[in-house]
């Protein structure tokens, strides 16, 4: 390996020890430089630094083999072709998790993610991510792909297994079917975030308008799920402890049934770290519970921190709990309730639109002037329809004598939705194209570090909130 080599991968492995230093000194040791945790942050964070180069550096050659695989997630690619990764059975009873196919595909049936696939074709090690400039190769090892595959054909089997989770994962997938077969796939993208099914002019609406990010599993959907097992277990009466402990079991479920998108593990986390503070009746530091979040999840995959929807995720919430929330809380006037539930509701909508913005026109040269109109209405409209979803599905399960009741309700409110995007997209200056350099995108991630530490000597308490400022500080 020549010196050039050496000096890149030591220079990310600096970049990575000092970045991580810094999320952890925010929270922990508030930027104290000899303390004992923030000089702890700094052996993590260079244990990460060498465990990166180490991964990277891995060389191994590519070999022939035969098995069975099943996709995790499916990308759109050419005619004829499949894209997506997931887990290969080797004939011999070895897995090989995590692994990238671009296969011919010669199947009638429509490749999904229950079934599994005969495999043929030869694996290779997935070169650094660092050597590309590539979106989807930073995507592919955030989410721990290390293989990819050439020359791969599949076939469907003709015995398809079926564990519990896929069972339960396609229960949930066909409790949400209504008469419109499209808005049957708009109501699973947003409840499943299985978007690679919708039409790629649908998507475009969604993208133009700055509202892609309903297709995403977040905290919203952890929220309603963490919400309607507590409730039911406090109304049958469990113990405190137990409501506690069924709450984060049916969390984690959820989260296994979607996939751990990036803002699905978030939003899981956070609930978990919720949950375990009222379990041993230490107060809830929300915004402690999100910097943790971030320091376990680098902790165990360094490589998220590239991966754009970990990027986007973590900025949209980081800007609500670290700057929308304590802003609200400071400016609040108290001249009337309402007053302050619309000020508190406008400024943290404001806040993640603002986030939303710079990492599209970073990443997608894409402005949508009307990004703050559309969040402020759009995500009202998204939380009835996921609460319908879940409702829907109940009542699937167990009483589907009342079904149609939630199909009308659902059909109305995605035919709402639908049209409201198709309006906005409408106006004249929806989107436009704006390139970011990259001195630019940077220099406003670093003011945004230094607006956080200065708010946060703001210590926010949720009595002091109105209606809308708790339900942002709950679902967050």
């Amino acid at each position: 390996m020549g010196f050039g080599c050496i000096l890149f991968h030591a220079t990310m492995g600096i970049k990575c020890f000092f970045l991580f230093a810094c999320i952890c000194s925010i929270k922990f040791s508030k930027l104290a430089l000899f303390s004992k945790k923030f000089l702890l942050s700094l052996l993590l964070s260079g244990a990460i630094g060498i465990s990166m180069i180490y991964v990277i550096n891995q060389k191994e050659k590519g070999c022939y083999l035969r098995g069975k695989f099943q996709f995790e997630k499916i990308f759109r690619t050419a005619p004829g072709r499949i894209g997506g990764f997931g887990t290969l059975k080797l004939n011999d009873g070895r897995s090989l998790d995590n692994i990238y196919v671009h296969a011919k595909y010669n199947g009638n049936q429509k490749v999904n993610t229950d079934n599994f696939y005969y495999f043929s074709g030869y694996v290779k090690r997935l070169n650094s991510p660092f050597q590309s400039k590539q979106n989807f190769s930073f995507y592919l090892w955030s989410r721990g792909i290390r293989y990819h595959t050439n020359h791969v054909f599949l076939k469907p089997t003709k015995n398809p297994e079926h564990r519990f989770l896929q069972r339960c994962r396609r229960s949930f997938y066909n409790a949400l079917t209504i008469k419109d077969e499209h808005l049957s796939e708009i109501w699973r993208a947003i409840l499943m975030g299985k978007k690679e099914c919708l039409p790629k002019e649908q998507l475009q609406h969604f993208f133009y308008t700055g509202t892609m990010h309903l297709f995403a599993v977040s905290g919203l959907h952890v929220g309603v799920v963490s919400s309607f097992i507590f409730f039911l277990c406090r109304w049958i009466f469990l113990p405190r402890f137990l409501q506690f402990l069924f709450t984060g079991i049916g969390v984690c479920f959820y989260a296994s049934i979607v996939g751990f998108s990036p803002s699905t593990l978030r939003a899981t986390l956070m609930v978990l770290f919720i949950l375990i503070a009222q379990i041993f009746s230490r107060p809830v530091d929300v915004r402690g519970a999100f910097y943790n979040t971030i320091g376990l999840t680098l902790a165990f995959n360094p490589f998220e921190l590239w991966d754009v929807g970990f990027q986007l995720s973590y900025g949209v919430v980081g800007s609500i709990l670290c700057v929308g929330l304590p802003l609200s809380y400071v400016l609040e006037k108290k001249p009337t309730r309402w007053h302050n539930a619309l000020c508190e509701t406008c400024l943290i909508s404001l806040c993640a639109s603002a986030m939303s913005c710079v990492f599209s026109i970073y990443y997608w040269g894409i402005f949508s002037p009307w990004i703050f109109l559309a969040n402020l209405f759009l995500i009202p409209f998204a939380g009835v329809v996921v609460v319908l979803g879940f409702l829907h599905w109940v009542l699937f399960l167990l009483l589907p004598g009342l079904l149609p009741i939630t199909e009308i309700l659902s059909q109305y409110s995605l035919s709402l939705l639908l049209k409201s995007v198709e309006m906005i997209e409408k106006i004249p200056g929806t989107f436009c194209n704006l390139p970011m350099p990259h001195t630019v995108f940077y220099t406003i991630l670093l003011l945004f570090l230094f607006l956080i530490l200065y708010l946060e000597k703001f210590t926010i308490d949720p009595r002091a909130l109105s209606f809308w400022g708790k339900i942002g500080h709950a679902r967050s």
